[in-house]
């Protein structure tokens, strides 16, 4: 607030004077560049840096200064090659859980084949038992790594945003949105805690706890469990979209109503400023303007630098999960033709799992992105609105 009322001053002093060599809207939104306290959003950027090796590309604290000065610029051939080098370094990684399942479900066929060879069928059915329960057992290991993969970004998503809301709030308040400032701040950092907890804590658990489920099923062919695991994915799944509903529901919602009050609030304030105050109320209404232009230019960049944030801690999890689930499916299409009718349907359904945990990310990611662009979508109404 200082330094908007510095800015305010100075322009009042100077207003009339020779030109400058630099524009006042520029030389506003330089100033309050100056002013923001992005420290937190930097701290998380180098944070993520040091712990992902370096997996967020093109992202660096100057990033916001350059898309604020210069808009956002992707080279989306190297984009593509980048996205093409690492799916294929995954997909070469899980190659060796590949050939391991491969060679189970070869041994359990055989082991089939052979079962008139034995003495006794108990001993060709333990023997079948122990190589189904080495491949659940290495599937399961994976489902549980790429669980807590997705559980990691969503806490690095969740704290990004929290990192990113107090300066999308303030920038939010300087184009004159107090009402969207208001409804937003408090509410937003209650559903993205909400959100958080929801998929961390109960959709992917639920998820994991099908999977099991759903192993455990082709364990035995006298007792079936499969509608258990079909009742707990489709409870995973309504508490996600329920969420989903709520949230978009809501912050719609808030969004609209708030940016036109807000638009209507401001016009009716400027009018009064620019026709009651003698001399200078047209003059301190013009001044007041060039500032909010200048935070919705700001607010807007930090709107831009928050999606390629999100989209970046997304996409390596998205690459795991995507790998994994072409080379469980795929693991289940070869093995079918050998006979392992149970292996192969097994690898089907923990392949339909692995892709509810996607869509469960994905979900995630969208409702982030939904905020980010509802805050955006507030400010420009009320500057329409004004």
């Amino acid at each position: 607030m200082k330094n908007v009322i510095v800015i305010i001053v100075m322009l009042l002093c100077f207003y009339g004077g020779s030109a400058a060599a630099q524009t006042p809207n520029d030389a506003i939104q330089e100033e309050l560049f100056e002013g923001l306290s992005v420290e937190a959003v930097n701290r998380f950027i180098d944070q993520i840096n040091r712990e992902l090796n370096q997996d967020l590309p093109g992202v660096n604290p100057d990033t916001l200064r350059k898309i604020a000065d210069q808009g956002l610029s992707l080279d989306w051939n190297n984009l593509w090659r980048e996205i093409g080098r690492r799916f294929f370094s995954e997909i070469s990684q899980n190659l060796n859980l590949m050939g391991k399942l491969l060679f189970l479900a070869v041994l359990c066929a055989l082991l089939q084949n052979l079962q008139s060879s034995f003495e006794s069928s108990t001993v060709s059915l333990l023997a079948y038992g122990i190589c189904f329960i080495f491949l659940i057992t290495l599937v399961l290991a994976a489902f549980y790594q790429i669980t807590a993969v997705t559980r990691s970004s969503v806490e690095y998503m969740v704290g990004f945003m929290q990192a990113l809301l107090p300066l999308m709030m303030s920038l939010l308040a300087g184009v004159g949105a107090l009402t969207s400032a208001a409804l937003f701040t408090p509410f937003m950092l209650f559903v993205i805690s909400s959100v958080s907890v929801v998929i961390k804590d109960i959709v992917l658990p639920l998820l994991f706890l099908a999977a099991v489920v759903d192993c455990i099923n082709y364990l035995s062919d006298k007792y079936r469990i499969s509608n258990l695991a079909g009742l707990i994915k489709q409870g995973g799944m309504i508490v996600l979209g329920l969420t989903m509903v709520l949230f978009i529901g809501i912050i719609t919602v808030q969004g609209v109503i708030g940016g036109v009050s807000d638009g209507l609030t401001l016009r009716t304030a400027k009018f009064a400023t620019a026709t009651f105050i003698p001399v200078v109320g047209k003059m301190f209404a013009d001044t007041v303007e060039l500032v909010m232009g200048a935070s919705l230019v700001l607010k807007n960049a930090i709107g831009v630098l928050g999606v390629l944030v999100i989209a970046t801690l997304c996409f390596m999890p998205i690459l795991k999960l995507v790998s994994l689930i072409v080379i469980v499916k795929s693991t289940g299409a070869l093995i079918q033709p050998l006979g392992a009718e149970k292996m192969a349907q097994c690898l089907e359904n923990l392949g339909n799992n692995l892709l509810l945990v996607l869509g469960a990310l994905l979900t995630v990611a969208l409702m982030f992105f939904l905020s980010i662009t509802m805050i955006i979508g507030a400010g420009n109404i009320t500057m329409m609105m004004r």
